[in-house]
């Protein structure tokens, strides 16, 4: 298995965004916490597996995609649990930084324990220290970056290690009718301050969700397909920002077979586990949040 998403604390967030699936449901999931054995247990599980040279398959354990993960109870631990087996965490967070982790030790922490950081933009639009931490986040990456490029000079051929990594920082942007017109003031700004990449990901609407959210956040395809037209011809692209997500997918998440696996699916590899400890396989966001099961 190439990542384990971990759904750590799916109903707990410091924030209330209007797209997140917990809003369009309307009410929340109910399972708790994900239990530290369930985390152990799922990690070690995947962690044992191996290729036939022997290499461990596990890249990367993704902490909960639903709710905050900073906002885990038990989220040092399975910083620390990783950080023993050599496994980086894989990092989405609305960029609040809570308690903590907003400090620059905190940050550099998470830095050097995840393979990459990925700031939701949605937060943007809650919190209005978002820019800032963002801003922090990446002087702290930088500051690493300098040293680790330094020790390198003499220890060039080391593989890389807790100590050494240095975790990309990356936007998520979910697209939608009200932020279409911010694309190229966020590149511009991205560029600027030195964001590794953004994640561009058409907005999704749950069968769940009201008809009054799909009437202010619903988007036309054909200004979704001028957009990717203009950022793959670079029009208002910057050379320094990779640009990835679904809205350059083949297959995107609404066209997925729901309660099933579709033949081009690019998440074949990956495992969701909930928080009882059951394992889900769908990538499909209408299968596990929505009316779809």
């Amino acid at each position: 298995m190439r990542r384990v998403t971990l759904l750590t604390n799916p109903d707990v967030c410091n924030l209330r965004c209007p797209l997140c699936f917990l809003n369009q449901r309307a009410f929340a999931f109910g399972l708790g916490e994900m239990p530290f054995e369930v985390v152990r247990a799922a990690i070690e599980k995947y962690a044992a597996e191996r290729d036939a040279s022997g290499k461990r398959l596990l890249r990367e354990v993704i902490p909960s995609t639903m709710g905050e993960p900073l906002l885990y109870s038990h989220f040092d631990e399975l910083l620390e649990l990783c950080r023993a087996l050599g496994i980086p965490l894989n990092l989405t967070t609305n960029g609040t930084f809570p308690g903590k982790w907003g400090s620059e030790d905190a940050m550099e922490l998470l830095l050097r324990s995840c393979s990459d950081i990925k700031v939701s933009y949605l937060a943007s639009e809650q919190f209005d220290g978002w820019k800032a931490n963002v801003e922090k986040l990446v002087r702290v990456r930088d500051r690493l970056r300098e040293n680790a490029e330094s020790a390198g000079d003499a220890d060039a051929d080391c593989a890389e290690t807790a100590e050494s990594r240095v975790a990309t920082v990356s936007l998520q942007v979910t697209l939608h009718k009200k932020n279409l017109q911010k694309v190229p003031e966020l590149v511009e700004w991205a560029s600027a301050i030195g964001i590794d990449r953004i994640k561009w990901n058409k907005v999704v609407l749950l069968s769940v969700a009201s008809q009054s959210l799909r009437e202010m956040y619903a988007l036309d395809n054909a200004l979704l397909e001028s957009l990717r037209n203009h950022l793959r011809s670079g029009e208002f692209s910057a050379s320094n920002v990779k640009h990835e997500g679904s809205l350059f997918f083949k297959n995107c998440a609404d066209q997925c077979a729901v309660g099933g696996m579709c033949e081009s699916c690019p998440f074949a590899d990956e495992v969701w586990v909930w928080p009882d400890g059951h394992e889900d396989h769908c990538p499909n966001p209408e299968r596990r949040f929505g009316g779809g099961e």
